[in-house]
């Protein structure tokens, strides 16, 4: 009689097979979401509402404010422009250096323990250090399994990026410093941010334009200049923006800057109604959903900052195939690339002289659709998320 042939079952190959497909249960935290206009956050509600769409993932946002429902939960915590926070942060600060933004994230990560420690896990992913550095401590702690998945787009310190399980990179300059720093090429990936970007790029006519600047309460006529970030001094540089357009031969084009109002603000606006005055220049705090809008309307996209982890922003515009004007850096070349009209922001006079040249290129309408075609291939979702599904995968493995 023929034996019967025997079978070897290789257990472990077997365990990754079945581990290859299974469902990852991931947290997406971000404090600020719900009540600060940031790159962090618009980030943060995108990548959930993208990935959500994965069947291999199962995943939960926990933010700071807004709307809850079964799979976007609102934590109490103590927002960082609250007049409670700034009351109570002045004396935080006073006594250990701790401000506003360490009082909300503490509170939040207060308000996520339950969540962490009832709720079975696979993922946390996360944009902010403190956050990382709470998250560090209480996993030392309490040894539970979950991996940490730091999204490096700060940047933040090489050191702090010992600490979390796994970590994204989104630009090259920055893996490479952490690399040069030390932490292991197996924990980490280069994976840019996505935006959402229409495959196709929809121009508005003329009549079109104008209708809708006349319903922002904006110039109907006159080329507009935008601006997208903090209103302030220190970072985005808002007053350089303001000294290079005042700086250019009359008629001027129209200069709006977009963002959160901090500390320095009134500076800014004092600045550009004084260079620019009400009839060229206008502040606008506006809700996440609004900003297309502008964009849509302008006719150039102006960042001065001369540091950014990612520079969210010149997606957001390049997806309406504005001309980006950027300080000329490691980011913004490898975000922009050929598309970019770059140069050194530090000098006065060096913006002043690419924003006639940026404004004829906003009326070729090929230049529009290749810079928008760019930004869809390069940072969509559509064409990202299996990065984000292989970055997560990665992150789980022992």
């Amino acid at each position: 009689m023929k034996p019967k042939s025997t079978t070897i079952i290789d257990s472990k190959a077997l365990e990754n097979n079945l581990n290859k497909d299974r469902v990852i249960k991931v947290f997406i935290i971000c404090s600020g979401l719900g009540h600060i206009k940031r790159g962090y956050e618009s980030f943060t509600q995108e990548c959930f509402e993208a990935l959500s769409q994965e069947p291999l993932l199962d995943i939960a946002l926990f933010k700071g404010g807004g709307d809850s429902s079964d799979k976007e939960i609102v934590l109490w915590n103590l927002p960082r422009n609250a007049p409670l926070t700034q009351k109570i942060s002045w004396i935080t600060d006073k006594l250990f250096g701790r401000g506003a933004y360490f009082l909300e994230q503490s509170s939040f990560f207060l308000s996520l323990l339950p969540h962490l420690y009832f709720k079975k896990l696979d993922v946390v992913y996360l944009s902010d250090e403190n956050l990382g550095n709470l998250l560090w401590h209480w996993q030392r702690l309490t040894k539970q399994s979950y991996k940490v998945l730091f999204s490096n787009g700060a940047p933040t310190s090489p050191s702090f990026l010992f600490r979390p399980d796994y970590v994204q990179q989104v630009v090259p300059v920055h893996l490479e410093t952490a690399l040069n720093a030390g932490v292991p090429a197996e924990k980490q990936s280069l994976v840019p941010h996505a935006v959402n970007i229409a495959s196709e790029l929809q121009i508005l006519t003329p009549n079109e334009r104008a209708a809708l600047r006349y319903q922002l309460g904006l110039p109907e006529q006159q080329p507009l200049l935008l601006s997208v970030g903090a209103i302030n001094r220190s970072h985005k540089r808002m007053d350089y923006v303001i000294r290079e357009v005042a700086s250019l031969p009359e008629p001027r084009p129209y200069l709006l800057l977009l963002g959160q109002q901090d500390a320095e603000s009134p500076e800014i606006i004092k600045l550009g109604n004084e260079l620019l005055g009400t009839d060229h220049f206008q502040t606008r705090s506006v809700a996440l959903h609004e900003v297309n809008n502008y964009y849509k309307i302008a006719d150039a996209f102006i960042l001065a900052s001369l540091i950014e982890g990612f520079g969210r922003v010149f997606l957001e515009a390049m997806c309406y195939g504005l001309p980006c004007l950027a300080h000329d850096y490691e980011v913004t070349r490898f975000v922009l690339e050929a598309e970019g009209n770059l140069a050194n922001f530090e000098l006065p006079g060096s913006l002043a002289k690419m924003i006639p040249q940026a404004l004829a290129e906003a009326d070729n309408i090929s230049n529009r659709y290749r810079i928008h075609q760019q930004a869809y291939n390069r940072f969509s979702w559509e064409k990202l998320r299996p990065d984000y599904v292989k970055l997560i995968q990665a992150c789980t493995k022992p």
